[in-house]
């Protein structure tokens, strides 16, 4: 389903409330990296979007399948503890084993995120993950590295050696 002028306002909006990014980020980001393809929204009973997140499927030679790195999940203040995220990102996961994707990856703010993730079936990454924009080399990860708890969900069982550093684009 197409968004609207006002949807994409209310992404953007809802990102720089999470995230607490300025315009330009924002802007850059939306521009240059969202699509309909690469991104699952709610909306409440009034058709306002209150939860977003982003996702990029990729071809990872390290292990010879598909990675999907999980980017930008976020839900209103207001809206939070109801299973909103939880759910896009069920979502998700069933989309990336209709399309065959082998495992995804993100990256945990804190050690919070990290436990709820862990609840899903993540799992904390051996190593740093890396994670830029094809055209224009974009740090998808956080500049501080100590903070990048990477973590993996894998829907292969056996898969090794998948990619430390991603490189991403539409």
């Amino acid at each position: 389903m197409s968004l609207s002028d006002r949807d994409i306002f209310s992404l953007k909006q809802g990102w720089k409330r999470g995230f607490g990014d300025d315009d330009a980020f924002v802007d850059y980001f939306f521009a240059e990296y969202d699509s309909e393809d690469t991104r699952i929204v709610r909306r409440n009973e009034a058709e306002e979007i209150i939860a977003q997140m982003h996702y990029f499927i990729f071809d990872d030679e390290s292990c010879g399948d598909r990675g999907c790195y999980i980017y930008g999940v976020t839900t209103l203040p207001e809206y939070r503890g109801h299973g909103v995220a939880q759910g896009m990102i069920e979502e998700c996961m069933e989309l990336l084993r209709s399309r065959g994707v082998a495992y995804a990856v993100l990256i945990a703010e804190n050690d919070t995120l990290c436990k709820w993730y862990a609840k899903m079936g993540f799992v904390q990454l051996w190593h740093e993950i890396a994670v830029t924009g094809v055209r224009d080399g974009m740090n998808f990860a956080m500049e501080d590295r100590s903070l990048n708890r990477g973590m993996y969900y894998m829907m292969k069982p056996g898969l090794k050696n998948f990619a430390s550093s991603i490189r991403i684009g539409c």
